[in-house]
């Protein structure tokens, strides 16, 4: 008989469902950053296509019995209206209470909360709460124009992902300031030039730029999420494009 691997028990009392790995990640810090990382476990649901399919699994978790909260976040993409009444229609579908409104927690057991992101009234994803995070970056102004210019150049994004397109450019001006930096600091402490060196490393923040520029670009939400503290991580948790986030995490 093949390996047969039994899904992993829920140790928490309290869940937060996610659609990515990526946001798994990002949660998990946010989660850190609140001090609620003990309270809360962050489980991957997948999107809406699959999502009935991955409740189903979660409610068949050892340990599930036991959750008294449960928090879905869900991208509202083009239509935030259209992805709360599908989060509806899943918990409908696997007998769990339906909250009518995003941010009104519906009695259970378990309690259930949604939240739409940015927000139940708006277009878009968690990678324009990432975004406006940075909003004031001097990167910004460069990633305007960049998109500025594939748009003259026929590059046509779909429309849901052009957050994560920004967000995959924006990551690249990181990576290429790192990479500087370091470079700098190992070849001309004692001897300043302002000038980038282009070395073979640069490289892979242009390829990372590049596929920006692509139909369906990567989403890396969670490598600038995961630094080490609040002053070398790429999204600034304490800036108010995360207010109601934090809010909703801490209504579970």
């Amino acid at each position: 008989m093949g390996d047969f691997n039994m899904p992993e028990p829920i140790i928490k009392t309290k869940i937060l469902l996610v659609e990515g790995k990526d946001e798994v990640i990002l949660l998990t810090e946010l989660l850190a950053d609140l001090n609620l990382e003990d309270d809360i476990e962050v489980i991957e649901a997948g999107g809406t296509s699959q999502f009935v399919m991955k409740l189903r699994g979660i409610k068949a978790r050892s340990g599930f019995d036991e959750v008294t909260s449960i928090g879905i976040l869900r991208d509202a993409d083009s239509n935030p209206q259209g992805a709360l009444q599908s989060v509806c229609n899943a918990l409908h579908n696997v007998k769990l209470p339906e909250p009518t409104t995003p941010l009104t927690p519906i009695v259970g057991p378990p309690q259930v909360t949604v939240m739409i992101v940015p927000d139940a009234d708006s277009p878009g994803m968690i990678e324009s709460v990432c975004l406006n995070s940075v909003s004031d970056d001097p990167a910004i102004s460069c990633l305007e124009q960049y998109f500025i210019c594939l748009h003259e150049h026929n590059r046509v994004l779909a429309e849901n992902n052009v957050p994560k397109a920004r967000v995959h450019a924006f990551l690249a001006s990181r990576e290429w300031l790192e990479i500087a930096h370091f470079e700098y600091l190992q070849q001309c402490m004692h001897n300043y030039e302002p000038i980038i060196p282009e070395s073979p490393a640069v490289a892979v923040p242009k390829v990372h730029a590049f596929l920006a520029s692509r139909y369906t670009p990567d989403l890396n939400l969670g490598i600038a999420a995961k630094k080490s503290d609040n002053e070398d991580r790429y999204w600034r948790f304490e800036h108010p494009a995360f207010d109601n986030i934090k809010r909703f995490l801490q209504m579970l």
